[in-house]
């Protein structure tokens, strides 16, 4: 269990607590985005603030089944739009973060990890008169692979990708049909 700052737990009493949610996404350059209407620098990155135009779908899991977001960003300069289109998004790491603030100067007292996740399929509006486009990728939770079934080969080939030099099954294709058959009890009485 993760615990948070004695400043940030005070904050967090207060009647309605500064907050903001902190989104990166490995993407090439990495985007770190918020949802302040101002630029945010918290651990040696610059969170650029949406300002309203950006949104995230609801986090909501139950115990039999992990949801992915849809993340979308409305208003987008052509650059940002010229930058998505020029990134493969699919496989992507990211992740969503809360920062508390202090509610007199604030300052980012804690930041804690909400979600985490792949990015998968992206898709762009574009309004060239505008000038302008939206921007909306959907992702799967980092815990979608509990449920996803492990598959293995069992070939020497599939070991020799995973650990090359290892000889442990170059010989399981031989013995697939080959019948082993094993002397009867009279035959170890009769070696005494």
């Amino acid at each position: 269990m993760r615990t948070i700052t004695g400043a940030a737990a005070t904050a967090l009493q207060s009647r309605t607590p500064p907050l903001a949610v902190l989104v990166e996404m490995d993407l090439t350059p990495q985007v770190f985005l918020n949802t302040s209407s101002w630029a945010l620098t918290w651990n040696g990155s610059t969170y650029l603030g949406t300002g309203g135009l950006g949104s995230i779908g609801q986090m909501e899991d139950t115990p039999s089944e992990v949801k992915g977001l849809e993340f979308t960003l409305a208003g987008a300069a052509t650059t940002m739009v010229s930058l998505a289109l020029g990134n493969d998004v699919q496989g992507k790491a990211v992740r969503v973060k809360l920062a508390i603030f202090d509610p007199a100067t604030y300052q980012i007292l804690d930041v804690s990890q909400a979600w985490s996740g792949t990015l998968d399929v992206m898709s762009v509006e574009d309004d060239p008169a505008q000038k302008v486009g939206s921007l909306s990728v959907s992702s799967e939770h980092a815990g979608i692979n509990l449920f996803r079934p492990y598959t293995s080969l069992w070939s020497d080939l599939e070991q020799q990708r995973l650990y090359p030099g290892d000889p442990s099954l170059q010989f399981m294709a031989d013995q697939v049909d080959m019948k082993i058959q094993w002397p009867l009890a009279e035959w170890f009485k009769q070696q005494r």
